[in-house]
């Protein structure tokens, strides 16, 4: 058998250790891909449900200043609001469903709208404002 000896004094890497690296490093980053296109989707939900809350707080902060609300219960879809969004707004009292405490309106905002990926979504906010 022969037996090669290596001169410990050698300098720099081999061709063979550069490729094997580079596919190293090639396995890593093809492991990130699918990482990224999951942050872009999830930035872009984020910006999505972020634009429906300003649309459904924008409708509460208006039917706060309105006086009185008739017939009860008081409904309205505005479809088209800010391009993509779908808002339905319905405002009880007591007389239309009893669990609303005597003496406020309940004020329910629902905004649907649908997404990149073609799926439905809908976030929903209620608040109670004191009759006057």
């Amino acid at each position: 058998m022969m037996t090669r000896y290596f001169r410990g004094n050698s300098k720099g890497i081999t061709l063979l250790e550069v490729m094997v690296s580079m596919v190293i490093l090639a396995f890593g980053i093809l492991g990130l891909a699918p990482l990224i296109v999951v942050s872009m989707y999830g930035n872009s939900y984020s910006n999505e449900v972020t634009s429906a809350n300003a649309v459904a707080q924008e409708r509460i902060e208006q039917l706060r200043e309105v006086a009185s609300f008739s017939p009860l219960p008081w409904h309205q879809v505005s479809a088209g609001v800010h391009g993509k969004f779908t808002r339905t707004t319905v405002v009880d009292d007591n007389t239309t469903d009893g669990s609303i405490p005597a003496g406020v309106y309940r004020i329910t905002v629902d905004v649907s709208w649908t997404d990149q990926k073609g799926l439905s979504r809908t976030v929903s906010y209620y608040t109670y404002k004191a009759k006057n």
